[in-house]
């Protein structure tokens, strides 16, 4: 069990180690400006491929006006699994930044919206699901990361 309380050399995931992370069931949180400076956060599902973050947007949400504006975000997926199991349990985090790229093209929107449901409800519930979320409207948030910060308490021991 590693003492350490910071991303180090010793303790970042690996680009293996980061897709196998990314791909599993586990939320991010979005944070985005907000137009008096504030930032706004949330938490958010998403599919990562190919190195990209993508999000379905409903048409009101207010990360899509954030990013209309500004397209400026930041990303952390993580765990500390030592809440749940003790120190030795270790934490692990992925916190990236970039810029979004918003994106209305319908086949776009209908394959990350399903690849999003599958991933969060699995196939069943994401056939049940996929039109009445399609008709509230969606946007595409499509973001490549341009700097990143990565750790695993349990490496580099």
């Amino acid at each position: 069990m590693s003492n350490k309380s910071t991303a180090t050399a010793e303790n970042a995931l690996t680009q293996a180690e980061i897709d196998e992370y990314l791909n599993r069931r586990i939320m991010a949180r979005m944070a985005t400006h907000r137009a008096d400076g504030y930032p706004h956060l949330t938490p958010i599902w998403f599919v990562w491929e190919d190195g990209v973050f993508k999000h379905t947007l409903g048409a009101n949400r207010v990360h899509l006006a954030n990013l209309a504006r500004d397209p400026r975000m930041s990303l952390v997926i993580d765990e500390d699994y030592r809440l749940e199991n003790g120190l030795a349990a270790g934490a692990r985090s992925v916190t990236v930044r970039g810029d979004a790229v918003l994106s209305q093209d319908p086949e776009l929107i209908r394959d990350v919206t399903y690849k999003a449901l599958v991933k969060y409800l699995g196939a069943d519930d994401a056939e049940l699901y996929l039109d009445p979320i399609m008709a509230e409207g969606r946007t595409i948030v499509t973001m490549t990361p341009t700097a990143w910060v990565t750790w695993d308490y349990n490496k580099g021991d």
